[in-house]
């Protein structure tokens, strides 16, 4: 056995002597904590939902068809709207897909909203296939899942109003997507309002279409931005992003982006399959009808509450 020589011994004592102490790791790691804090607050931060009215969305962070020098997209992704709310509320994001009743709510409770654009977002109340409800008039003394302060809260109203049923139609709010379809699965309510993909899904399931909003001129769906006056540049970097992705599904169909539309919105194969032809906007304000239409809707429910 070969004996370790003292000058190599004194070299490794001398190396390990000289290598960072307990203070300078820890400073070093506090340096990179406020980096990364530093770098997270000056994203570009969006809300958004697991539906297909975010896959622009989707598409222009996973495929980075943004110019990273002028803009870092990071999404926050939430299974309920109202939480989506709170983001903007509390300014952790920069802009939201949502729809023009919850975002000109929002606008008067002071948050600082404008829109960079309107979506082609469509809603569909489905009926459980268990509960024998055919058409509108059988919701009577039935209940609908559906969310307050929302086009679904607004589209239950006019179906209510059109279709008259003998007796009152009850109102269950279930915020979160997946909830509210693990609830039809199990035959837990009435009636659902979806948005795709899990309209497709509930369908697909043999449940019952009893009103589609593609029906209805009214158009809510909108990508909203928290205005901030250092992020100018950031949200128009962010319409030009959003513009190239809305050119690249136009171009190669919804079904083209399926990997997307599985990471993002839990969708099966057989679903994806089924979705239907989509097509996206560019980057256009959402038209001043629909907002007034969601403003109406607002100031009934105000009165209605008095």
């Amino acid at each position: 056995m070969k004996r370790t020589s003292f000058p190599f011994i004194l070299s490794l004592l001398l190396l390990l002597g000289c290598g960072p102490s307990k203070q300078e790791l820890k400073e070093e790691q506090a340096r990179q904590a406020r980096l990364e804090k530093a770098a997270y607050e000056a994203a570009f931060k969006v809300a958004v939902m697991p539906t297909l009215d975010c896959l622009p969305m989707f598409l222009l962070k996973d495929s980075l068809l943004y110019d990273s020098a002028r803009i870092d997209v990071q999404l926050k992704l939430f299974n309920a709207q109202m939480d989506c709310d709170t983001a903007m509320i509390g300014r952790s994001v920069q802009a939201a897909v949502s729809d023009l009743v919850r975002t000109e709510r929002l606008k008067r409770r002071r948050v600082p909203i404008t829109y960079m654009t309107g979506t082609g977002a469509t809603w569909q109340l489905i009926a459980n296939r268990k509960s024998e409800i055919l058409k509108l008039q059988d919701l009577s003394d039935k209940i609908v899942a559906m969310t307050r302060y929302s086009i679904t809260d607004l589209l239950t109203d006019k179906i209510i109003k059109d279709a008259k049923p003998k007796h009152q139609v009850f109102r269950a709010q279930i915020n979160d997507v997946f909830i509210r379809m693990k609830m039809l699965q199990n035959n837990e309510l009435d009636a659902f309002w979806f948005a795709e993909p899990q309209a497709t899904q509930a369908r697909l399931a043999g449940n019952k279409v009893l009103y589609d909003s593609k029906e209805n001129a009214f158009r809510p769906g909108v990508v909203a931005f928290v205005e901030k006056g250092n992020r100018i540049a950031q949200q128009n970097a962010m319409m030009e992003a959003y513009n190239r992705a809305v050119d690249s599904i136009n171009k190669n169909g919804v079904k083209r982006y399926s990997a997307l539309i599985k990471k993002y919105m839990k969708a099966d194969d057989a679903t994806i399959a089924a979705l239907p032809e989509l097509k996206y906007e560019k980057v256009q304000a959402p038209r001043p009808s629909d907002v007034l239409e969601a403003k109406y809707y607002l100031e009934r429910f105000k009165q209605k509450k008095r």
